[in-house]
């Protein structure tokens, strides 16, 4: 009796689990790999689900029963939304990964981002592989004066998080090892900006940006909407909502950009600007550049930058303004999503070979999601 009792306890434990948790599984619809790509789970779908699911003991584990990284998105709300992790499948084949309750282990930060006041209201954010920064408004009244929609390459060497350490040193113009700024920025769109483009030129902001708020921050995702005060776009006041999101263990950002104003159509390029351009490449939907780093008194030694544009439904321009172009109209509101990316010879990227490789996975996940079913 006491044996039939405890194989009947192990069985209602057991169904227990199973009413705890949910099953997603991940489809590869294409052939080519997809590695280390975010999945996003509706937050309400879960708990709908599993209606004791919190914030501190959501936990996801792959078909072996490993927990992986995951986290809650909240976009700047007080609510989460999302819960993400990242899923890599084969070609044609389907990940199964758990959803359930249990004890969140500490993982390790792969994404991060954040205003920088102690440089004049920079906005710098990075992942594991790559790092950047905006201009903020104390930039303008600072010895240098500059304004610009440019965002600022930071190539690196290292998995680790480099942010806080570089603008701690003071010095990160001067590699010790782990990467640094050789890029050369100024008012031009530099690494991945966008600007109106009318009657054959470019409409860049009067100001930088005005204000700036962290929408998630790590381990997996760091996201930042930065709002840009009206200015005018050949005689039509334009204002900028630019939401930037950076996810662990990827090339590219995502740019969300809303343009508003009293138009009915405006044609915005997005892009990056020319230097020492050794190559460029181009495919559907994508654009590639290789040049010599800019900002550097030994490029021969400081080696070469890579970028990388993809938006859909664009037109390209590989040379115009002195930049390597996506051109595509939006409406008053509306939201123009494009992916931009930066890559270095000294970290992690070989040749324009490999490169164009990683432009076809970004493309593959823009046009051929992975399939996504909970259970």
């Amino acid at each position: 009796m006491k044996q039939i009792f405890l194989m009947l306890a192990a069985v209602a434990m057991a169904a227990c689990q199973t009413n705890n948790s949910v099953q997603v599984e991940v489809k590869n619809p294409t052939d080519v790999a997809r590695n280390a790509e975010t999945i996003e789970l509706c937050w309400k779908q879960l708990t709908a689900a599993q209606a004791d699911l919190t914030v501190e003991n959501v936990v996801v584990k792959d078909s072996e029963g490993v927990e992986i990284p995951s986290q809650v998105i909240y976009r700047g709300g007080e609510e989460p939304k999302k819960l993400i992790f990242q899923a890599s499948v084969e070609g044609g084949e389907t990940a199964l990964y758990t959803i359930e309750q249990g004890v969140r282990s500490e993982y390790e930060q792969q994404a991060f981002g954040r205003q920088v006041p102690e440089r004049y209201d920079d906005y710098a954010w990075e992942n594991n592989l790559s790092a950047y920064r905006l201009y903020g408004p104390a930039l303008e009244t600072s010895p240098e004066k500059l304004i610009t929609p440019g965002i600022d390459v930071w190539v690196k060497c290292t998995e680790k998080l480099v942010i806080d350490e570089w603008y701690a040193k003071g010095d990160y113009h001067h590699n010790y090892g782990d990467g640094m700024d050789c890029y050369k920025v100024g008012r031009t769109l530099g690494g991945g900006a966008s600007v109106p483009m009318v009657d054959g030129k470019f409409w860049p902001m009067e100001h930088n940006y005005a204000s700036c708020k962290t929408l998630d921050n790590g381990p997996i995702r760091t996201s930042v909407e930065l709002n840009y005060v009206a200015w005018d776009v050949n005689g039509t006041p334009v204002s900028l909502v630019k939401t930037i999101t950076l996810d662990a263990n990827q090339r590219f950002n995502r740019m969300e950009n809303i343009y508003t104003g009293a138009f009915e159509e405006l044609p915005i390029a997005a892009g990056f600007v020319r230097h020492d351009v050794k190559g460029t490449e181009s495919g559907t939907d994508w654009l590639a550049m290789v040049e010599a780093v800019s900002d550097s008194k030994q490029p021969e030694v400081d080696g070469d930058i890579y970028q990388a544009i993809v938006l859909p439904g664009a037109e390209f321009n590989a040379d115009l303004l002195g930049h390597s172009l996506a051109i595509k109209p939006v409406k008053s509101g509306e939201k123009m999503t494009y992916y931009s990316a930066s890559g270095w010879s000294q970290g992690g990227v070989e040749n324009m070979e490999e490169w164009v490789e990683t432009i076809k996975e970004q493309v593959a996940m823009v046009e051929s999601p992975l399939e996504v079913t909970m259970k």
